[in-house]
């Protein structure tokens, strides 16, 4: 039987990323739907804690990703904080400063697709518009950011613009299932969760990928 290892070898993926895939295992088995506790705290931000450590082990030394580190711990502390229902305005707010980094990260050097950007920009404000008054004014600016981490991902390419958008995704259907009157998809969770999870490691690896640029 041939190893994880090698199958990673296998598509070009680093055999360090075996603990992430394993921890999201984990938590598809364990962790989705799992009432508020500390285990489902773990189970929900091994995968991105995972991430950061693969990161930091390899001692990123550019601005672009220590920017990535960061987005992805205030990621992970996102995480803990929405697993209670008392944490949705911290949590969210955990994941606006992830998208700040994530933004300086992707950076502002190319003016590659204006026009998606401002679709993008025009699409959230006519989501945001329906929204529930008594969210304030944490989720319209929350969704600005979101947009303009896809935005700038897109336009900086490669694995940065597979991870940004599939965050947009996650975000997205996650969303359309907490503010809108629309019936919960078939899976929405898993849906939500693996997207979710596929965009931190595109944004991850995109940290490799840059290096490689620099050299």
């Amino acid at each position: 039987m041939l190893s994880p290892t090698h199958w990673l070898k296998k598509v070009g993926l680093s055999p360090g990323l075996v603990p992430f895939f394993k921890c999201v295992c984990v938590y598809f088995a364990a962790g989705v739907g799992a009432a508020p506790s500390a285990v489902a705290v773990a189970a929900k931000c091994a995968p991105v804690l995972s991430l950061l450590l693969l990161l930091l082990w390899h001692r990123p030394r550019v601005r672009y990703g220590q920017y990535v580190c960061a987005g992805l711990a205030l990621s992970a502390l996102g995480d803990a904080l929405l697993v209670f229902e008392q944490g949705l305005a911290p949590g969210i707010a955990a994941f606006a400063a992830a998208h700040i980094a994530y933004i300086a990260a992707f950076g502002w050097g190319s003016p590659r697709f204006g026009m998606l950007g401002l679709a993008l920009y025009v699409a959230t404000t006519a989501f945001v518009w329906q929204l529930p008054h008594w969210l304030g004014a944490l989720v319209p600016a929350y969704a600005a950011l979101l947009a303009t981490t896809a935005w700038r991902g897109v336009a900086r390419g490669g694995r940065a613009a597979v991870g940004a958008v599939l965050f947009l995704l996650s975000d997205a259907v996650l969303a359309l299932q907490l503010f809108s009157h629309h019936p919960p998809l078939p899976y929405h969770q898993v849906l939500v969760m693996a997207s979710y999870y596929l965009g931190q490691l595109g944004i991850a690896l995109s940290v490799f990928e840059n290096d490689c640029k620099q050299q």
